[in-house]
């Protein structure tokens, strides 16, 4: 509760969301790779990969009103139109409601 407290009036950055879901996600029991940007990372793909009881689904974190890039965009559509699931999320509250329905 002290981490929210002190972006009450700021954003919350989308690294804060972003390590909930990961730390829910492995909790669950599922495989988890987070994907970090660096020399050798493509553009576009998604902040959480995950294996979920059999299914790739992929994670795109973002902070609340905000938008994925054209390039991160084109990759999600990508994975959906290969059988996986691809999406944007704002929250674990989200991310438990898609995979609970």
């Amino acid at each position: 509760m002290e981490i929210l407290a002190k972006y009450k009036s700021k954003p919350v950055p989308e690294k804060y969301i972003q390590r909930k879901i990961v730390v829910w996600l492995r909790e669950q029991g599922y495989h988890v790779d987070v994907i970090t940007k660096g020399m050798y990372g493509a553009n576009g793909i998604a902040d959480i990969i995950c294996c979920i009881k059999g299914l790739y689904v992929a994670f795109e974190v973002k902070r609340p009103g905000a938008k994925p890039t054209e390039l991160q965009s084109r990759w999600l559509d990508s994975v959906n139109k290969s059988g996986g699931k691809a999406f944007i999320v704002h929250s674990l509250e989200e991310v438990k409601g898609l995979l609970n329905g």
